[in-house]
């Protein structure tokens, strides 16, 4: 009966269906939930207990229990009866999701993206996670009070349109309000990384958000550095202060914590900082990850898919979802902005598929583990 119960249960996660009570587990219904602009409308006890079970499906990926499904969302625009832009329009059991269209203080969510993100949050169990391209001291944490003091200036000294100088005004401004005095690689430099880390974790406590997913793609042409977080080695005392804050060494007895994620350019940065970092994400595209060529543990790795330009095939997410590294087990599948597979019918075509042949491939190697 428990392994009857469990293979429903895992059934009704993946599909996205409701569940009928005890006595029937071997017959699940296949009635969809209703949705109206992409909210729940069902209240009862049935619902209840669906994401009951869905939110206990979601808690035993916690500690690498079992692999993730994983997306980052890049149309976040919950607004009327058409569901495309709705968060809660995902699979259900999607498990992290890195917030591509931005991830809005409290200050300026709209009333519809907080409803939004609260039940998929606190109702569904998936963690919402800000990303960013990091590339200097104080992106996406500098008020913008900074910046219109300098344009203020300029205006009245008569430089505004002098391009060049309002973008080093504004610059020397920002290393200003985080303390660094432009001396690179010293003892200040440090203590200014060390602010704009706790200003990082601050803001996500403060925001409800999940987590932070840091975009490393150093060297590829990004275009916003300034030399202030332009190394590994700055990467790396970022992410460690941080850990005092989220992340797995801000946890040390596994009580549950906000995740630090790394996408991008990460192979040199696994080593040293191995047990700073919950995922490290694979922008895989159109190949397969693998695994065995990391210097990590396979199940803390997240093999992804770029639907900005496959979505209508699939390209190898389904592949990727049946990838498993000749050890162990693999840190979960996903893809880049996987909210475009909505448009597939059915919507989310894709990686609902991914999702179950995720946890097929998992299944088949633990029942192997215990023979």
């Amino acid at each position: 009966m428990k392994k009857i119960k469990y293979y429903t249960l895992l059934l009704v996660l993946l599909t996205g269906f409701v569940s009928t009570s005890c006595s029937d587990m071997t017959e699940p219904e296949t009635k969809e939930f209703d949705h109206v602009g992409g909210f729940n409308t069902l209240n009862n006890a049935k619902s209840e207990k669906y994401y009951a079970d869905l939110r206990a499906y979601k808690q035993s990926a916690v500690n690498y229990g079992r692999p993730v499904a994983f997306g980052w969302y890049s149309n976040w625009s919950p607004a009327g009866t058409y569901r495309r832009g709705y968060l809660t329009s995902m699979p259900d059991s999607m498990d992290i999701v890195s917030m591509w269209s931005g991830a809005p203080s409290r200050f300026n969510i709209t009333p519809e993206q907080k409803a939004d993100k609260e039940f998929v949050q606190k109702v569904k169990g998936t963690k919402l996670l800000e990303v960013t391209l990091l590339s200097y001291l104080g992106k996406g944490r500098t008020p913008e009070s900074v910046y219109q003091e300098v344009e203020k200036q300029a205006k009245t000294e008569g430089w505004y349109n002098d391009e060049a100088r309002l973008s080093e005004a504004k610059k020397k401004a920002r290393w200003k309000f985080w303390g660094f005095n432009g001396e690179f690689n010293s003892e200040n430099h440090k203590q200014a990384l060390a602010k704009f880390a706790k200003a990082l974790c601050d803001s996500l406590e403060a925001n409800d958000w999940d987590g932070y997913d840091i975009d490393w793609e150093i060297g590829s042409g990004v275009f916003d550095m300034d030399g202030t977080l332009s190394s590994n080695e700055h990467l790396i005392f970022l992410v460690k202060e941080m850990n005092k804050y989220i992340g797995p060494k801000s946890d040390p007895e596994n009580k549950g914590h906000k995740l630090i994620c790394i996408d991008g350019h990460f192979r040199s940065l696994t080593e040293p900082l191995d047990g700073y970092v919950d995922y490290w994400i694979d922008q895989a595209y159109g190949r397969i990850t693998n695994f065995d060529n990391y210097n990590i543990d396979a199940k803390k790795i997240i093999t992804t898919e770029n639907f900005e330009s496959s979505f209508a095939s699939g390209g190898q997410l389904l592949r990727q979802a049946a990838s498993m590294p000749s050890n162990g087990y693999k840190g979960g599948v996903g893809a880049y902005r996987f909210d475009n597979d909505y448009d597939n019918t059915p919507n989310y075509k894709w990686m609902r598929q991914a999702i179950q042949i995720n946890q097929k491939v998992f299944n088949e190697w633990k029942a192997k583990q215990s023979k």
